[in-house]
């Protein structure tokens, strides 16, 4: 009998198998432990779109919770311009009020501490009293917070700030002791740095959620897979990292549409084609496309070439494939060079040591290569 499809490239949705970040997870059991017995040092965890980092701040939440230490997962949503930071500040303190086990009687008075009045003391001072009130029906050694997606308050980015302010102030340290734990891609953390500077340096702990290296995709797989009576092939299991590259999410999709590729519980070689390309086409409605819709023309004429060469191109080359060779066509060659450094500052290609660039995710390169300027 064959098992429903256990892959989960559902975003936000926590995989059936939590594979890899060992590292990550002890750095977090450090934390935690110091927290519970010195002055809490929040941590930040950086991470690109896809790359995990929502997964992870759950896994955070259950050790924090098998040390007996209450956890509350705020999912914080898009905020635009109109928007005021005491509204932001309500959002968290909603958000933690449901999070954290039921303190019935009190969750409506917690919330009444806010007052209508939208300016940045009145959040301050707000917030304030609504930890230290909220610490009280905690009635714990130690609380811990993880606000996933904070690059989404960017338009309201002094939150981030009224935060730092709250944590830092005298009596919050001396009556209560939360950990806050952020998610954020890196562009949106360097966003908040560079508007607000006091907050890197409040913030200084940060844990970069990189790519799962080889073995631990096929782990992931392998227990994924486990009691479905679904097996991949060799060759299958192989491509879905040199493919991905190790990127979470990438793996769950294209492993979720290798795993409705089976045939009498088999998945082979002559499946992979079709689902690569129904992968790609999702990840382009996902993402990509709007990652494309950054470059210029011209710049996605480089990008074409980056994608089907698979390897690092200089700009000597690039220069080379314009003149002579079946690329060849009218293009200003004196600005190739500046088009590559606008590809660079955009984060669609990365320079090798050689000095060669190149596009970093593999699949998006795929997705170039197959899809893009037909």
């Amino acid at each position: 009998m064959i098992s429903s499809n256990p892959f989960t490239p559902q975003s936000g949705w926590e995989p059936k198998i939590f594979g890899g970040r060992n590292p990550e997870l002890e750095i977090f059991k450090s934390n935690l432990d110091d927290a519970a017995n010195a002055r809490p040092s929040h941590l930040v965890v950086l991470g690109e779109w896809g790359a995990g980092k929502t997964s992870l701040l759950k896994q955070f939440k259950r050790i924090s919770q098998e040390n007996a230490f209450p956890a509350a997962f705020c999912a914080i949503s898009r905020f635009t311009e109109k928007n005021k930071a005491l509204e932001a500040i309500h959002l968290i303190a909603e958000e933690m009020v449901l999070g954290f086990p039921k303190i019935d009687a009190l969750q409506k008075g917690l919330l009444d501490l806010f007052a209508k009045r939208k300016s940045l003391s009145n959040a301050q001072v707000q917030f304030t009293k609504f930890l230290r009130e909220l610490w009280k029906a905690l009635d714990t050694k130690l609380a811990v917070v993880l606000l996933d997606d904070t690059q989404n308050l960017i338009e309201v980015s002094n939150t981030i700030d009224i935060l730092r302010a709250v944590l830092s102030s005298d009596d919050i340290i001396k009556e209560t002791r939360f950990l806050f734990i952020l998610s954020s891609t890196p562009a949106g953390w360097a966003a908040f740095i560079d508007k607000h500077d006091p907050v890197g340096r409040f913030f200084r702990k940060r844990l970069n959620t990189e790519n799962l290296k080889e073995l631990e995709v096929m782990a992931t797989i392998d227990m994924t897979l486990k009691g479905t009576g679904v097996v991949f092939d060799e060759m299958i299991r192989k491509n879905i990292f040199e493919y991905t590259g190790g990127h979470p999410y990438e793996v769950q999709l294209l492993a979720s549409h290798l795993y409705d590729s089976q045939i009498e519980g088999n998945v082979k070689p002559q499946a992979w084609d079709s689902a690569l390309n129904s992968t790609l086409k999702e990840l382009g409605r996902d993402y990509f496309e709007y990652l494309l819709s950054k470059a210029s023309d011209r710049e996605k004429d480089l990008l074409k070439i980056l994608a089907e060469e698979k390897k690092p191109v200089t700009i000597k080359d690039f220069t080379t494939m314009m003149i002579v060779g079946k690329r060849a066509k009218k293009f200003p060659i004196a600005n190739i060079k500046n088009f590559l450094y606008r590809l660079e500052a955009k984060g669609l290609v990365k320079r090798s040591e050689g000095n060669g660039f190149y596009i970093p995710d593999p699949m998006f390169s795929e997705f170039i290569a197959r899809f893009a300027l037909e």
